[in-house]
């Protein structure tokens, strides 16, 4: 098979910036704890923002339940959400979509009476790795990350609901209404983890063309083939009805980019009218020893990186000194803004921004007024471990980002901060930043959201303790006026 890839020279590694999640074992961020001395605090004086109260979505009684990402109900004042429910403790998670009212509860007349309106699609994956977006004539497609049968190994699954919350069976393989996409058969890696596919992201173009943002790790053919030590970037494309688009990526349906000696995690993801393609995220590399941010951009056919973009197609370059990392962005006509977390030194992280050009991918260096551009945040004012997971444009050029505060033992509470257009802390928001707990329990999470005309939704849970997937984690949505 004909592999479309970009492979960045080990050379150019070197004068590049990496070092981020193993992807063989799972991610591995940073341990959350406390940073040196943030740009940006808590504390501002400002007119008080009262948070709503976080509402409920009980999606499970007795098993884990979780929202991860968001999208506005066209033309209305909803959201529809997806994740994961399962109805015991050790059941299979399956993949879940939920329709809420403008007040972020589970809208009745719809998905059979409850709101819910549960897939096929048993749940293989962590955080992060479910997503959904619609397509122009409103329905729901869901992509996900699903076990394959083999111990360690995963495929990403693709399935479209119409927009009542049925099935469509005329979507993906036969009427199955799914889509199952192996990018990488072989054997198991022998070095401890896995040769798997894992989906990280999702768009939808103006035509309905579906794009997953995703981690692979390749196989080079032989007997037996053998799995590549560390996983690349992949830019997937699927036809509107669900099939892999060989038009794309050079007869493969995708492009892969491979930062040598690097293990790959792709987060943000953002298809332009023009049909290029920004995605973003973080990697490793034994050159610099630390975690440090990707933001690259593929041309319209998949082949290539588009190379008028940052750096030969690829933002790679060391920020903070330990880590910096993208997560999601927020674009904003000509511009896209960040969100992540990372550190300058220590051992604990605090919320980070940055602001690039989409024109050229050039960083804005002055952004925010901070040291390289780079905004940190520490929503809790204590500095405690804040993780920063994704990010929504707002009207006027300001960025809502979402995320945690705290490190799980004694608590981890939800937390969210508004950055104006010139990357300060927003105070019509009160002093910007707020940290607040979901539920009863100790490990709260924010990780998508959307926004519908003056209102963002919030989506999480509230688990125990620590960011457990497998504990009674129940599912939360905050629904924010926008001042």
């Amino acid at each position: 098979m004909n592999l479309s890839r970009t492979l960045l020279p080990l050379s150019a590694a070197l004068a590049l910036a990496a070092c981020g999640d193993d992807e063989s074992q799972g991610d591995v961020d940073a341990r959350p704890d406390v940073d040196a001395a943030p740009d940006v605090d808590a504390g501002i004086d400002a007119p008080p923002y009262d948070v709503p109260a976080p509402v409920a979505v009980p999606l499970s009684a007795a098993g884990p339940d979780q929202l991860m990402s968001a999208v506005a109900v066209p033309g209305g004042t909803g959201w529809y959400a997806a994740g994961f429910a399962a109805a015991t403790a050790d059941g299979d998670r399956i993949v879940t979509v939920v329709k809420l009212t403008a007040t972020g509860a589970l809208d009745t007349t719809w998905g059979g009476g409850d709101g819910i309106a549960p897939t096929p699609v048993v749940f293989g994956g962590g955080a992060d790795e479910i997503d959904l977006a619609l397509q122009p004539d409103g329905k729901i497609v869901v992509a996900a990350t699903v076990d394959n049968g083999t111990a360690g190994d995963g495929d990403i699954a693709v399935t479209r609901l119409d927009a009542d919350g049925t099935l469509d069976t005329t979507f993906g393989e036969g009427t199955s209404g799914v889509r199952v996409l192996d990018l990488t058969t072989g054997s198991v890696f022998t070095g401890g983890g896995a040769n798997y596919d894992r989906a990280r992201g999702l768009a939808v173009d103006a035509t309905g063309q579906i794009f997953i943002h995703a981690v692979v790790r390749r196989v080079t053919p032989g007997a037996p083939p053998t799995p590549e030590a560390d996983t690349d970037f992949a830019v997937v494309r699927l036809t509107a009805a669900g099939a892999l688009d060989t038009a794309y990526g050079g007869g493969d349906g995708y492009f892969t980019l491979d930062i040598l000696e690097s293990n790959a995690t792709p987060r943000g993801f953002h298809v332009q009218a023009d049909g290029k393609v920004i995605a973003g995220g973080y990697a490793n590399s034994t050159a610099t020893n630390s975690v440090q941010a990707v933001l690259y951009r593929v041309n319209t056919d998949g082949a290539a990186l588009d190379t008028t973009f940052a750096t030969q197609g690829l933002f790679h370059a060391v920020v903070l000194q330990v880590q910096t990392e993208i997560y999601g962005f927020a674009v904003h006509g000509t511009h896209l803004v960040t969100a992540g977390y990372g550190r300058d030194a220590g051992d604990q992280n605090d919320w980070v921004s940055m602001r690039f050009a989409v024109a050229d991918g050039a960083r804005d260096t002055a952004w925010g007024g901070a040291t390289s551009g780079a905004v940190v945040i520490d929503p809790s004012g204590t500095m405690v471990g804040d993780n920063c997971r994704n990010a929504l444009a707002l009207p006027d050029g300001r960025t809502l980002l979402v995320g945690s505060s705290g490190s799980g033992a004694p608590a981890q509470d939800a937390a969210f901060a508004v950055l104006s257009a010139t990357g300060q802390l927003d105070t019509s928001f009160g002093d910007g930043t707020h940290v607040f707990p979901l539920g009863a329990n100790q490990g709260d999470q924010l990780w998508g959201g959307a926004v519908n005309g003056s209102n963002a939704l919030l989506v999480g849970w509230s688990g125990v303790a620590t960011q457990s997937t497998e504990t009674n984690d129940d599912s939360f949505a905050v629904v924010l006026p926008l001042p």
